[in-house]
C-alpha cells in the first residue's frame, strides 16, 4: 500500500467510476484499475462493487475510504511542517571579508541577522583578496566580499559597490587639513601600506604610475589596527578605503579627506559548483540591505551598483 494507490481508490470510491476518476486525476484508467486490484490482493478483499452504473465501495472499502483520507490528511500535514522548517534557515553561515569592510556592514548586518536566525551559526573571517579567493576554493568559506575581482571559473561574483579612498593622516591640530586631495598630492608622502600582491597597493600604485611617479612605501603591515598606529603617532600616511577610516577620521583622532578620482570596488563572491543555501541566501539579502543603509549616509564616497538585486 503506497500513498499513490490511496489516492486512486479515494477518488474512485468518491466519484464511483473508474473513467471519471482517471479523468479527474489525468491518469490512463488501466493504471488505476491496476492499482486498485494490487490493493484488493494485498488486503485479500474486495474493496469495488462494480456494476453497470459504475463502482460503490464494500463495507471494506469504506472502511479503507476513511483511513485513506486520514493518512493523506496527515501527509500533508507532515509535508508542510517539513517545508515550513526548511524555509528556516539552519546551519552554518561562513563569511570572509578585508579589514575595511568590517567598520562599514559586517557588524549591522550580522547583528540584525541574528535576530531574525537565530537558530544559524555565523563564523566571520578577515582575511585580504588572496586569502579569500583561496578559503572559498577550499571550502573554507561559503561567502566573500572581495576588492578588485578578477575572476575564477569556480567562483560566480556581482558587484556590490564602489567607495572612494581616503587619505589618513596624524591629527595635527595646529595644520589646516584640506578637504580632499589628488594623487600627486600623496607623490611624497611616507606611506604605510600593504605588502606587494594586496589589491588596494596595486590599485594605488598603478594610480601612481599613471601620473608619472612611484609610491614612497617606508613601513609595509597588514594589520590595518598596527597601520592606523603608526599613522597616529606620525610615523607616516596611509590611503585606505573610506569605510576603514570613516569612524577614525570622525572622532578627531586622526586627519583625513577623499583622494578626487580615486577608488575601490567590492564584489560579492560564491562558489559555483555547489547550492546556495537558504541561510546564505538571507545573509546576502540582509547585507545588501545594510550596504544601501550605509550609502544613503555616506553619499557620493559609497555608491551602490545599478545592477545589485535583493539575493544570490
Amino acid at each position: 500500500m503506497d500513498l499513490v494507490q490511496l489516492k486512486y481508490f479515494i477518488r474512485v470510491a468518491e466519484l464511483r467510476s473508474f473513467s471519471k476518476a482517471a479523468d479527474a486525476l489525468h491518469v490512463a484508467q488501466p493504471a488505476i484499475t491496476r492499482q486498485i486490484r494490487l490493493l484488493e490482493e494485498e488486503f485479500g478483499v474486495s474493496l469495488l462493487h462494480r456494476h453497470s452504473r459504475g463502482s460503490q465501495p464494500t463495507e471494506a472499502g469504506e472502511l479503507l475510504k476513511t483511513g485513506a483520507e486520514a493518512i493523506l490528511r496527515l501527509s500533508e500535514q507532515v509535508r508542510g511542517e517539513v517545508i515550513s522548517r526548511a524555509l528556516v534557515p539552519t546551519g552554518a553561515v561562513r563569511i570572509g571579508f578585508p579589514p575595511s569592510v568590517g567598520n562599514l556592514l559586517i557588524g549591522s548586518t550580522v547583528s540584525c541577522y541574528r535576530d531574525q536566525y537565530p537558530n544559524v551559526v555565523v563564523s566571520l573571517i578577515e582575511g585580504y583578496n588572496q586569502i579569500l579567493q583561496e578559503w572559498l576554493l577550499c571550502d573554507r568559506i561559503d561567502l566573500a566580499i572581495m576588492t578588485q575581482f578578477e575572476g575564477h571559473p569556480m567562483l560566480d561574483s556581482r558587484p556590490l559597490y564602489d567607495e572612494s579612498l581616503w587619505l589618513l593622516g596624524p591629527h595635527e591640530p595646529d595644520r589646516a587639513w584640506r578637504s580632499s586631495f589628488t594623487v600627486e598630492d600623496i607623490a611624497t608622502l611616507p606611506l604605510i601600506q600593504t605588502s606587494h600582491g594586496n589589491a588596494l597597493r596595486m590599485l594605488i600604485e598603478h594610480a601612481a604610475a599613471a601620473h608619472g611617479f612611484t609610491l614612497n612605501i617606508v613601513i609595509q603591515a597588514e594589520a590595518l589596527t598596527v597601520v592606523k598606529d603608526l599613522v597616529r603617532r606620525g610615523v607616516g600616511y596611509h590611503v585606505s578605503p573610506y569605510s576603514a577610516v570613516m569612524w577614525d577620521v570622525d572622532s578627531g583622532n586622526f586627519s583625513g579627506g577623499p583622494i578626487q578620482d580615486l577608488s575601490i570596488s567590492r564584489f560579492l563572491v560564491h562558489r559555483n559548483d555547489r547550492p546556495v543555501t537558504r541561510a546564505v541566501s538571507e545573509m546576502t539579502k540582509i547585507l545588501i540591505a545594510e550596504l544601501k543603509k550605509a550609502a544613503a549616509v555616506a553619499g557620493p564616497l559609497i555608491r551602490v551598483s545599478p545592477t545589485l538585486g535583493n539575493a544570490l
